[in-house]
């Protein structure tokens, strides 16, 4: 069999189209999408999301996805940047800058307008009970309640970079997602009753869009993952009752979405493509099923520790195969971690820093993490105490198995390679005195790692394998011993593998060490 890019030990697919979807096109940066469970509605920002160019509107679209009307309200006066929307007794809430605009959807007419003064950019909108309304405002992180009969409104809420909104009428609760700060650190919130509202845990940092209510006790989220766009975008299933959230891969730029629980659909504007895509719920969750726990290389290791340091691929890329992982920075500088989606680099000089999406490695596996066993372990252990301890749980030999440890570390040594410089680049076991050695004490963090089955090792790593991340993200590298304690041990058995080959020059040319196996060859001759 000749292979020419990508070998898959075990053939899967993919993709951020695994699931069908439908596509209506022809919008002008759509942000958001609701309904009264009859009629559904579309808001365009226009040319520009911020400003008073008076070029924003309102489509109607088909429960099954047909474009009705693309231009459908205002028929008089004007909306500027359109986003989140409401439909409450007949009339469709608009937040537009600093105002909301409210139309009457049986005659189209403009029947309410209130301007908020210090507002900036009114972003979602939901119903609440008994005419009030509650509306984000991302700039200033307000969240008001509006009163919609008397005009009147009070902030209930300050959130910074608040996004999305949503209210469970039968839980009296209100659920908010943020941006974040730095455009991708954002998080999920939920107010109930009279009380603040409080963050939820267990979801990864993102940036948050659209946020509804499946039922009385899962949330759905759409993360834009950050700004720029990568390429790509999340859709989230946050379980309140178990506090866990489950990840989907979408399209890039999904803003603020709309969940219909009569039909199971989901219809996701697609904001920088000026489209809106509609997806099942029950295909969702069987491609989500199919997401985690494959596990996704790039790059050999033989050819790796034989000097093939150069990266060619980007991080970027990589992040669409994988949220959890291992790798080798460009021309061997330090050691990479991937955790949460987020990738860091530990240098040689003890320093761990986000690299951009654009650095390169030239190797580097990763899986979308999601445990099928937790144990833990409260009394202080060893590292080799703990393999063994871990071994015991892994019950098949010859699988694949990524293994997430938290907890508190007495004492962890870890290590870093500085950079190579000048070709030809040397085998690795040759500069070994050119390591950096770390020692941290009483820190706190995550080991991210695998265990590999014997018939991988040079393709990668028998064994096990482990980099180190503080909690505060200062501290990391290769682990080479620690000592541990309140220990939580979250064990994913890959399910498959798939290897993606480089196809620069030095890969191309580079020549492997003959590995004899006289069985395979007596069958491939029939001997």
């Amino acid at each position: 069999m000749r292979v020419r890019n990508i070998l898959t030990v075990v053939l899967i697919c993919i993709g951020l189209n695994s699931f069908s979807q439908q596509a209506i096109n022809g919008f002008a940066t759509p942000e958001s999408v609701t309904s009264d469970g009859k009629r559904f509605f579309v808001s365009n920002q226009g040319q520009d999301f911020s400003s008073r160019d008076s070029d924003g509107f309102i489509s109607e679209i088909s429960p099954d996805g047909k474009l009705i009307e693309l231009k459908f309200a205002p028929t008089k006066g004007v909306l500027h940047a359109p986003k989140g929307m409401t439909i409450e007794n007949g009339i469709l809430y608009v937040a537009d800058l600093e105002r909301v605009v409210g139309f009457d959807i049986s005659t189209r007419k403009t029947v309410f307008e209130l301007v908020i003064p210090q507002a900036t950019v009114l972003n979602d909108i939901c119903r609440l009970e008994n005419g009030f309304i509650g509306i984000t405002d991302t700039y200033s992180g307000n969240i008001y309640k509006v009163n919609t009969r008397t005009k009147s409104f009070e902030i209930i809420g300050n959130i910074s970079a608040v996004n999305g909104i949503s209210f469970n009428k039968s839980t009296n609760q209100i659920a908010v997602c943020t941006n974040g700060k730095m455009l991708g650190e954002g998080s999920v919130y939920i107010k109930t009753g009279n009380e603040d509202f409080r963050q939820l845990p267990n979801i990864s940092n993102g940036f948050f869009d659209g946020i509804e209510w499946i039922d009385d006790t899962h949330l759905l989220i759409s993360d834009w993952v950050t700004f720029p766009t990568k390429g790509y975008g999340k859709l989230w299933i946050y379980d309140l009752k178990n506090q866990q959230a489950e990840m989907l891969l979408t399209e890039e730029s999904i803003a603020d979405i709309f969940y219909n629980p009569a039909t199971q659909k989901i219809y996701m504007p697609q904001m920088l493509k000026n489209r809106v895509l509609i997806i099942n719920k029950k295909e969702l969750e069987m491609d989500e099923k199919q997401q985690y726990n494959r596990l996704y290389q790039y790059g050999v290791a033989d050819a790796f520790v034989s000097g093939l340091y150069k990266g060619t691929k980007t991080l970027k890329e990589l992040k669409l195969k994988g949220d959890f992982g291992l790798g080798a920075p460009d021309m061997l500088d330090g050691e990479l971690t991937m955790l949460d989606g987020k990738v860091y680099q530990t240098k040689a000089t003890g320093e761990t820093v986000e690299p951009d999406d654009n650095f390169k490695t030239s190797m580097l596996f990763t899986t979308f993490f999601k445990a099928d066993t937790v144990i833990t372990i409260e009394n202080p252990i060893g590292e080799k105490a703990l393999w063994e301890q871990i071994s015991k749980e892994l019950k098949n030999k010859n699988a694949m198995y990524a293994i997430k440890i938290t907890g508190k570390f007495d004492h962890i040594k870890t290590r870093a390679f500085p950079p190579i410089k000048d070709e030809p680049f040397p085998v690795i076991t040759s500069i070994f005195n050119t390591q950096k050695f770390f020692e941290f004490s009483n820190t706190q963090g995550t080991l991210i790692g695998y265990h590999l089955p014997e018939y991988l090792n040079g393709i990668n790593s028998k064994g096990f394998h482990f980099h180190f991340l503080s909690s505060d993200k200062s501290q990391g590298g290769h682990v080479l011993d620690f000592t541990g304690k309140d220990l939580k041990i979250e064990i994913a058995e890959v399910k498959s593998f798939e290897l993606e080959i480089p196809t620069d020059k030095d890969f191309q040319n580079f020549k492997f060490d003959t590995k004899d196996n006289e069985a395979l060859k007596r069958v491939e001759q029939g001997k």
